[in-house]
């Protein structure tokens, strides 16, 4: 547990730092540059990225490093806001065991194409010494038992021998995916049961399983529209948390028999056009619901845990909006078809 003078910190810091985040009318602004280059220009003017991008030369930016910039920036703003707390609890370790299991899963996709100067080239150097493994040794692995031997004396070496593969080659990215996902949900949601209590403890297990519902959501537009694989199947993807939709739902939605159908299902109360909406996929809606939820629950909480959490969340998306504007500036696509592409 916070006590009251860490817990009153984090709040102000994060009240602050939301009063500077982008607009409509920001994003519109950056939507009608000519390049990245003057994206750069124009997010330095904005007080929340001015410190990040303070010494990139607008001129020869390129979309990579600027991206780079903006997920360090996040990973600091939450390196400082995690500086606050001194209840030695672990819940505010979750950004960095996420992130830990997205790089192992990365550097496996990379492995399996045998490609090996990527990792290191897209390697989070600003997260060295701050993970539970070394990342260079995880850029140095070659083969499966390298991987199993970077990751030693941590929960994902059990994990990923668990899935009983005999080399890097039989490995089931899907399969290494949800299990060291279930991992992470898991802990996750014992920390919420173990260091919170009552209003704090509901709020935040709303936001953990709205994400974990929304993400099994995705799993089954994904797997039965794009993979073709039947209801068992299917089940063996998902996570055992819910919020909103009920298992009724959940069962319709894995016996439906096209997107329509299924978008029916999922929101019954929606007059947006389905067909339009499949283009698409299912994420930038579901993302949407995350986007509100989160945005509800920090405009209204006072605890500074659902606050860290939830702002985490918002933050994230505010760089991937930041992301896709980049990429349709860089793109040229039209200012409308850009907004159209936000999570607002």
């Amino acid at each position: 547990m916070l006590n009251s003078c860490s817990s009153n910190a984090i709040l102000t810091k994060i009240r602050a730092i939301l009063g500077k985040r982008l607009t409509y009318a920001d994003y519109a602004q950056m939507a009608r540059k000519r390049d990245v280059g003057e994206v750069a220009a124009l997010l330095k003017e904005n007080p929340s990225y001015a410190i990040a991008l303070r010494n990139i030369d607008e001129g020869n930016v390129h979309r990579g490093q600027l991206e780079e910039l903006l997920k360090k920036d996040l990973f600091y703003k939450y390196s400082a806001l995690r500086r606050y707390d001194f209840s030695g609890g672990t819940f505010y370790d979750f950004p960095i065991m996420q992130r830990e299991i997205d790089e192992i899963i990365r550097r496996i996709v990379l492995l399996q194409a045998d490609e090996n100067t990527d990792f290191v080239v897209d390697l989070p150097s600003y997260m060295l010494g701050h993970t539970s493994f070394p990342l260079m040794d995880l850029a140095r692995a070659r083969n499966f038992e390298e991987l199993l031997e970077c990751v030693a004396h941590t929960p994902y070496q059990g994990i990923l021998k668990g899935l009983g593969p005999k080399d890097i080659q039989s490995l089931n990215v899907m399969n290494c995916e949800h299990a060291l996902y279930s991992y992470y949900y898991k802990t996750l949601h014992e920390a919420i049961q173990k260091q919170f209590y009552g209003e704090t403890r509901q709020q935040l297990l709303e936001a953990a399983d709205s994400e974990i519902e929304l993400q099994n959501i995705q799993n089954i537009f994904r797997l039965k529209l794009y993979f073709h694989y039947d209801e068992p199947r299917i089940r063996q993807y998902l996570y055992p948390y819910s919020h909103r939709y009920h298992k009724a739902q959940i069962d319709a939605l894995i016996r439906a028999e096209d997107f329509a159908q299924m978008f029916q299902i999922l929101a019954p109360e929606e007059n947006e056009d389905a067909h339009v909406l499949e283009e698409d996929g299912i994420e930038p809606y579901t993302n949407r619901l995350c986007y509100q939820l989160e945005r509800r629950l920090l405009r209204f909480t006072t605890k500074a845990p659902v606050a860290m959490f939830t702002f985490l969340t918002l933050r994230r998306i505010e760089v991937q909006n930041i992301i896709m504007v980049i990429e349709g500036v860089r793109y040229q696509m039209p200012q409308d078809e850009i907004l159209k592409m936000l999570i607002l």
